[in-house]
Parts: C-alpha cells; structure tokens; sequence
C-alpha cells in the first residue's frame, strides 16, 4: 500500500541544511500502529487553584528512579538522592517520593511506605497529598536514561510535570535559587525577548516565525505592562551574538525563540550530542557556551527547535519518512546519541544564577503541526494561548498550570487518533491518511517538556 500524494515534511532540524523527507512507503502502516496511550483524562479546569501547589488537595512531589538494595523507607523518603533534592523535598514538608519502576506502565508511578507496603498509583485515581494520592505537581529528577522522555509524555497530559537533569553543582545551583525565591533577581516581566531565525519560504523558519513568534508579538505589543521596544529580534538581527547582547541588557524574565536546532554532523553521535539542540541563528552560527555571558535568574524560556530540549534513542517518528532522506538520517543520527537533556537546557538550568524553566522538544518537530497541509489552517493558538494569555496572567500562574492548554491539545489530537484507528475497518485508505496525520500532530507536542521546576512563574507585573 503506498502513501498518498502528500507534501514533504520540514523540519526545524539542521543537519547542514535544513533537513527535510518525504513521507515512507510505509508510513501509512507507521499512523496504523497502536502505539501511542490514549490519556484517560486531560488537564481539564480545575476544582481547586492548581497555581496553588501547597494546597494539599493540589500538592508536589519528586519521582525518582527506582533502586536496587535499599529498604523500603530508604525509598520512601528517597534516601538516594542528590543531598540537593533531599534539601528540597525537607523544605517542601517532606513531601511525597515516587519511583519509576522500568517495566511497569509508563503512567504508573510506585509510592513506597515507611514501615509499610509499597503500592502502584494511577493518575486517573486519587489526587493531591493523600496517603494513595498522586499530587498535581511532579518534579522528575534524573536523565532521560534512568526515567524515559516517553514517562514525561505519559505523565504530563494528567499532571503538571517538570524535570531536573542536573550534576551535583547544577543541583545545587538549581534548588538554592528555587528555595530563595531568586531572591534579588534581576528579571523584569516588563522586558520580555523573542528572536526568530527566518530563512524564508519554504523553509521552516518562515513559518515558526509567522505562526508563533509574530503573533506572540503582538500580543506582547498590546499589554500595557510590557516594552517591547528593541525586544523582536528577527531577519538580519537574529544572530547568537544579538541574542546574548539583548539577554544581558534586558534581563527579560520571559524569552522565546524559534529556529533550526542543531543535529550535526550526521557521522559523528558525539560530536552530534555535545551541541544537540542548540539554536542555530540566521547566519548558521549554534548557540550553546554563549549564555554563559548571561544570568538567567529565573526567567523562563520557551525555545521552538528541533531537539531544543533533548533527544531520544528511539525516534518517536522513526518509519514516518523516506530513510534516505535529509529528515531520515537525521532521525536515525539523533537516536544514535542516545536519551539525553540539551546542553543548552543543562547550561541554563544548572548554572550560577539559573534559569527558572526551559520549554522546548524532545525530537524534531514539523511543520504540518504549525499548518495543515491540505487546509492550510494554522494550529499554533494552544502555543501562544499558554505562553501569554495564561503565563503572562497578572495572577501569574505557575509554567505548569501555564501550558495546560498545550497539553489539553495534545489530548484531543490522541483521541483523533484513536477515533482514526476504529474507523480504519469501515473507511480504509481515508481513515489511515487521517490516523497518520493525527498521530503525527499528537506525538509532535506530546514530544514537547518543561525542563524545570513545574511550579516556577513569573515574578509580578
């Protein structure tokens, strides 16, 4: 059976050119396969303020691998991890531990008990900081190695979730900014930054920028309690060394990019790795060791490139295009690097007066998510709704809560998909073209994660 006659995918991945591949012979059979989990619920408007994650009926805790040879209480109050996390589950009263256990259900979480049995918690049961409660609020600590990108993706549509991927010294960076606040910070919610790369039509780049960095624009335009003087960096100015120059002049406590990210060279893992995600700038330049001119000081990065917050060793979109194409082998490159968070992310986050949260994707992620391509409609209002109608609230509402609506979206193209699937029997060819292109669009922002503490936020207008 072979693929219908749709246009080539693009992709916001720079392998040397911006990579680029038509669909597979097979992709069809690529849409068919049941293999994404369809939430049981999505971030639906809450009963309680979930901004509110002290509230015991919302509630945080930490999700932490699972270990071998330690008792049940050592796991309980997770007597293994970095004297940092410990720090700071002791400052949030002694909040809850879970552990990802490998083999289980990637949305099940173990709690175990001190002096008791440990038990499996679902999602969909019990919420807040009940004795077999999950809370709203999860912050996973580890590498995409020991706790898979794919847990994040199951956990995030029915929790507001976050991840530290952090040394020792980044560790301790992080969690001491977090606790103080970002006492003394320089940040300023009236100085917000977006730079967009455009490389023009047909490229990517064009699109990200009209669809997503425009519109966020204007928005941003419009609010009274907001300069945006000098704060779009684009065309001709969308260089690494502009960007690093307005981060430090500016302190913008919020910043948004979109651009290619980096994935080269295709034959060296590596070399690949040590720069995976970094943003590549109008004149092909990878921002990655720049930043460090800058102290982040808890603002929030909201970054749309390929890879900008990862990689994964099995690509979710492996089987969708042509292997031999620029897309195909970039896909195949980035798996070869195995799991792993972006330099960029790691650098920002872990650094001497860190960055609060970074937003950005695992994988590349394509432009039928920004545009259908048979109507041609946009689809990007989940993006700019999250980024500023609720971010920028002036009840400030936490980057978790924020990105709701993002994930609410994700949901709905699952249930597409799977509504897709059962009609494959009756409508054939028509119902595979549509679970392909819903599986597509739900696999893109399911691959989207908020490196970070998912309770952090802007400081006040």
């Amino acid at each position: 059976m072979g693929a219908s006659p749709w246009p080539p995918l693009l992709a916001n991945a720079w392998c040397g050119e911006a990579a680029e591949g038509a669909l597979a012979l097979n992709s069809l059979a690529w849409g068919a396969k049941r293999d994404v989990a369809i939430p049981s619920q999505s971030l639906a408007a809450p009963v309680v303020d979930h901004n509110d994650w002290r509230d015991p009926r919302v509630g945080w805790g930490v999700v932490l691998a699972d270990q071998t040879g330690l008792s049940n209480d050592a796991l309980a109050t997770g007597d293994d991890a970095p004297e940092p996390v410990r720090e700071l589950i002791a400052a949030r009263g002694g909040a809850p531990v879970f552990r990802y256990v490998p083999g289980n259900s990637k949305g099940l979480l173990r709690r175990y008990r001190v002096g008791g049995k440990p038990s499996d918690l679902n999602l969909s049961g019990e919420r807040g900081l009940g004795t077999n409660a999950v809370p709203w609020y999860l912050l996973i600590v580890g590498s995409p190695k020991d706790i898979p990108w794919e847990v994040q993706y199951h956990l995030q549509t029915q929790a507001y979730v976050g991840r530290l991927d952090l040394d020792l010294e980044g560790l301790e960076n992080y969690v001491g900014a977090l606790l103080g606040e970002w006492s003394g910070s320089p940040r300023s919610a009236r100085t917000p930054l977006v730079w967009a790369v455009d490389k023009g039509h047909p490229d990517i780049t064009r699109l990200m920028r009209k669809t997503i960095a425009e519109r966020l624009v204007d928005k941003l335009t419009s609010d009274k309690d907001v300069d945006m003087a000098q704060g779009f960096l684009t065309d001709a100015a969308a260089t690494c060394t502009d960007l690093v120059s307005a981060l430090v002049s500016r302190q913008p406590a919020f910043v948004m990019t979109s651009s290619h990210g980096a994935t080269f060279p295709l034959t060296d893992p590596k070399a690949m790795g040590a720069k995976l995600g970094g943003l590549v700038d109008v004149e092909n330049t990878v921002l990655v060791d720049q930043v460090e001119a800058w102290k982040p000081s808890g603002a929030i990065w909201y970054a749309h490139a390929c890879c900008s917050a990862g990689g994964d060793a099995v690509s979710l979109f492996a089987g969708l295009v042509d292997p031999t194409s620029t897309l195909g082998q970039t896909l195949t490159a980035i798996a070869q690097t195995g799991a792993q968070t972006s330099p960029l992310a790691r650098k920002l986050l872990g650094t001497k007066a860190p960055l609060g949260a970074f937003v950005g994707h695992v994988e590349p992620t394509f432009d039928w998510t920004l545009r259908d391509p048979v109507t041609k409609q946009t689809m990007t209002e989940h993006i700019t709704r999250s980024l500023y109608d609720e971010l920028h609230l002036a009840s400030r509402p936490t980057i978790g809560r924020a990105m709701a609506p993002y994930f609410a979206a994700t949901a709905g193209s699952m249930l597409d998909y799977s509504d897709a699937l059962d009609a494959i029997v009756q409508q054939g060819n028509v119902a595979l073209d549509r679970a392909r292109t819903a599986k597509l669009l739900a696999l893109d922002r399911l691959a989207m994660v908020i490196l970070g503490d998912p309770t952090v936020r802007l400081p006040p207008p």
